[in-house]
């Protein structure tokens, strides 16, 4: 990587062993943080040798003998700790959290904590106190915006490609973060008709992705069950004109198997809650899906119906037809009746549908019979020298044959909806002149079942 672009900000709940010499060194012998090779700039709070100033530490009130007693809780940036180890960086870290600091600095890398709760931290006028200052004012405490202000300046007056890395366990605010850079980044900017159509797309993106990508787990109500990456692309005005938006690693084995406590895609409860089940055939009931009942039916401060409303509002924004939108909706209403058709045997070696009324009800959502559907979940067809050979499938196989039917319609339904919204934020390359790259990957978990994916973004 090229260090000198990139601006990283993690999003952690552990914090040891999390950066390496490619932005600092630790010089143990000598018990203190000194820069390393690197040219990346550290925060304002680290420039003058190390030493603190009065605008770097944070002060706690105490009463002490009847008296009010002013002492050092924290310093903003960790390299100005005394002594670098893991118990000084957690109690730095924790007694900045509980008092409502949420944010630290590790030279230019953000440290950001998960509150669990709303602060008023990111209004007008906090924006305005961050824009146009320079890079990590040693006179503003720690924050996202000093970060994405950083970034957005160099890339407007350098025309520099920036990027911004977040990384960080489960349930430690990724998403969240990801969304203040971008949130801050559109307020920033240049006015006008056009730019303002460019950014309410861009915004708007955010919500229909966390709808299909992101699930209840047993660590967080919203977490984010694949990677991303966005370019916010830039003109030579330093105006954004457009973007690109890359998946990867979507969680697609939780369409069908959901361990206790879980949820499945939200987008799936918000279609039942949004008052488009009956058009589809569909009971609002979760437990009437089997994709669906094993799970929980609610997550903690997420209203389904509202968030709903805001996909369908956003599709529109988009650019979206009412067929595409209708589409993806019938796509979406086909996976849940697929996962209650169950099988039994024929007597022989294969299988059989048991319902066939199950079968029947898919026939409108998917454009076929319930013969050719039945047909293709309990046989195997394979090419054999040039010849076509099927072979019978007992009903566990036909079960996984339905599964995996079900779980590949909606990745690409996924995949789908992001490249149509790629041509929807799509613009000429000749009229991009530098790109401002989030990465927001998905955290470190171990469940007792793993997928593949959640095992590939551990390693």
């Amino acid at each position: 990587l090229d260090h000198s672009r990139i601006r990283a900000q993690c999003s952690r709940h552990q914090y040891t062993h999390t950066f390496g010499g490619a932005f600092r060194r630790v010089d143990t012998m000598a018990g203190r943080m000194r820069r390393g090779n690197s040219i990346i700039r550290g925060s304002g709070h680290s420039f003058a040798n190390n030493k603190t100033n009065r605008n770097s530490v944070l002060k706690r009130s105490s009463i002490v003998k009847g008296k009010t007693v002013e002492e050092d809780a924290a310093v903003f940036d960790l390299v100005l700790l005394t002594t670098i180890d893991e118990a000084h960086v957690v109690t730095n870290i924790s007694n900045m959290y509980y008092e409502d600091h949420i944010y630290c600095y590790i030279g230019n890398v953000v440290i950001s904590m998960n509150p669990f709760k709303d602060l008023p931290i990111y209004d007008d006028n906090t924006i305005s106190k961050y824009r146009g200052r320079s890079a990590f004012d040693p006179k503003l405490p720690p924050h996202i915006f000093a970060l994405a202000d950083n970034v957005f300046s160099d890339m407007t007056f350098r025309a520099r490609d920036q990027v911004v890395i977040i990384s960080g366990e489960s349930g430690a605010g990724k998403t969240e973060a990801a969304k203040k850079v971008m949130s801050y980044i559109a307020a920033v900017s240049k006015e006008g008709p056009k730019v303002n159509e460019i950014k309410d797309k861009l915004l708007t993106t955010n919500p229909l992705l966390e709808s299909f990508g992101n699930a209840k787990t047993t660590r967080n109500d919203n977490s984010s069950r694949f990677g991303k990456y966005m370019d916010i692309q830039f003109d030579f005005k330093g105006n954004p004109c457009g973007g690109v938006i890359t998946t990867y690693l979507l969680e697609k084995a939780r369409v069908t198997r959901l361990a206790p406590g879980e949820r499945n895609f939200h987008i799936f409860y918000q279609l039942l809650a949004g008052g488009l089940a009956g058009k589809f055939g569909l009971k609002t009931d979760i437990k009437a899906y089997a994709f669906l009942k094993g799970g929980e039916a609610k997550a903690r401060g997420l209203n389904d119906k509202a968030w709903f409303a805001d996909c369908s509002h956003g599709f529109q924004a988009i650019g979206f037809s009412k067929e595409e939108t209708m589409a993806l909706w019938q796509g979406l209403a086909a996976i849940l009746l697929l996962g209650n058709i169950t099988f039994k045997g024929d007597g022989k070696a294969g299988s059989t549908i048991a319902d066939k009324k199950v079968a029947t009800g898919c026939e409108a959502l998917i454009g076929t019979t319930a013969a050719k559907i039945e047909a293709a979940l309990t046989h195997n067809t394979v090419v054999a020298q040039g010849d076509l050979v099927a072979a019978d499938l007992d009903p566990e196989k036909a079960a996984s044959s339905r599964d995996t039917l079900c779980k590949a319609m909606y990745q690409r339904l996924f995949i789908w909806m992001c490249s149509r919204i790629n041509q929807s934020i799509a613009v000429d390359p000749k009229d991009i002149k530098a790109v401002i790259g989030v990465l927001d990957i998905y955290g470190f978990e171990i469940f007792q079942q793993n997928s593949f994916e959640q095992f590939c973004i551990n390693y």
